[in-house]
């Protein structure tokens, strides 16, 4: 079995996990360089990785200047940058494992989707949970046939007050204009993929989607409310969304908050040092209620060739996080919870004029994020890498553009107010 070897461009959270591979099977997966502006970041990847000192790069030019050093690159840069920095690593020869959203720029889109074809590099895109056994299960329930056609699927996306807050609120995605991805892209370009995926790649043919903004809004702003949390706000004893409460006493997410602390890794900024922060320069101490160009809850619908639906509903700020999905197909339905690693098979007993009930319990390991996805696409990517047999999750660039493309037209449905068609060759017709 072949040992690939790897850059990782962007150390970030999200790239610290998939080369976090290597150490699981080193046998597979070797990180021999890295690229990233922090010099923290870059100063961890060469210690956990033995890098050489030449092969840490502060800058991607730098990187690409070099002769090409190994098999594949992991790109875990922000949206923004996915495909200025990945065009040139393609043509440089490697294969990449990028980062989601792609890009919300369908022309973008299309220059990526040409040039992986132009270049025959495999480039797969990080869709994690295409690889958490609870899809994966459900994937292989549905391909079997035995419940029939797909009539109608719903999936939910709900995300949890400390998450909404510490990313899409007060964190690096918390605006389209900054870092390049509406709230839909950011978080659901998951969903929308998984719909496309596990409907077997119907082609869509229209689609409708409302959303708004209307929780974290000057609007609901307490009277008394200032504009940071620990500096001048009256109302943050009682705040749900205080900073005190979700960053110092409960230290959420604290791989993003404090992920920019000049000099420091997040997991070495000492709480006197985060009480400061949040008092002076750090975002997520500014007041939730601010108005931002994101939206905290939307509703997608979509119409697939054959007169399959399926809608997508994201809300944000919810009090329990989690994903869940009902398909309901022609001799039966699923109905399941991410979170709880079961779902429910329904058929329909004519004879009882009832339905019968199986549970599926997933027994695999789901450890880690995204219920146990991050790690196996990791592994699937070298597999491809490698040459060997992909598995039933392995993703494409002509995969996931379905699903990216359905996100930029919902988008335009939402802001538009209207529906987004398409024609039976797949091009826009409105």
């Amino acid at each position: 079995m072949k040992k690939i070897t790897v850059a990782v461009m962007g150390f970030g959270d999200r790239g610290q996990i998939y080369a976090s591979y290597a150490k699981k099977a080193p046998d597979r997966m070797e990180i021999v360089a890295c690229i990233d502006p922090d010099p923290v970041r870059l100063q961890k990847a060469k210690t956990l990785y033995g890098l050489r000192e030449e092969n840490c790069f502060a800058d991607p030019a730098a990187f690409y200047a070099r002769e090409k050093m190994c098999d594949a690159v992991i790109n875990a840069t922000m949206d923004s940058l996915h495909v200025k920095t990945t065009l040139p690593l393609l043509e440089k020869g490697y294969d990449v494992l990028l980062e989601k959203p792609i890009t919300s720029d369908e022309a973008e889109l299309l220059q990526l989707q040409a040039a992986a074809k132009r270049t025959g590099r495999v480039l797969m895109i990080c869709h994690v949970l295409r690889y958490a056994p609870f899809y994966v299960e459900i994937k292989q329930l549905l391909a079997g046939g035995s419940l029939g056609k797909i009539v109608h699927m719903y999936c939910s996306e709900n995300v949890y007050i400390p998450h909404m807050l510490s990313s899409y609120v007060r964190g690096k995605w918390n605006s389209e204009s900054a870092c390049g991805s509406g709230m839909l892209m950011a978080k659901c370009c998951h969903d929308l993929d998984l719909i496309v995926w596990l409907t077997g790649g119907l082609r869509a043919e229209a689609v409708a989607s409302f959303g708004e903004r209307s929780v974290f809004c000057a609007a609901n702003k307490p009277k008394n409310a200032g504009t940071r949390c620990l500096v001048d706000c009256a109302a943050e004893p009682s705040c749900p969304y205080s900073a005190r409460k979700l960053y110092l006493e409960n230290d959420r997410f604290p791989f993003l908050v404090w992920a920019n602390v000049p000099g420091k890794d997040w997991d070495q900024v000492t709480r006197a040092e985060k009480e400061q922060l949040l008092k002076t320069t750090n975002p997520h101490g500014a007041c939730a209620y601010e108005d931002r160009d994101l939206v905290d809850h939307q509703s997608v619908l979509v119409r697939f060739e054959g007169g399959v639906t399926a809608t997508l509903d994201m809300t944000g700020g919810t009090s329990r996080p989690g994903r869940e999905i009902h398909v309901v197909c022609e001799r039966g339905e699923i109905e399941g919870f991410l979170e709880s690693n079961r779902f429910v098979v329904r058929r329909y007993d004519a004879d009882r004029a009832d339905c019968r009930e199986e549970t599926v319990e997933i027994t695999e390991d789901t450890s880690g994020a995204h219920s146990g996805g991050d790690l196996r696409l990791a592994a699937d990517f070298v597999a491809r890498v490698a040459g060997e047999e992909p598995s039933v999750s392995c993703t494409s660039i002509d995969d996931s553009i379905e699903g990216h493309r359905l996100v930029i037209a919902a988008e335009a449905a939402r802001r538009e107010q209207k529906v987004v068609k398409w024609d039976s060759r797949g091009e826009r017709t409105n």
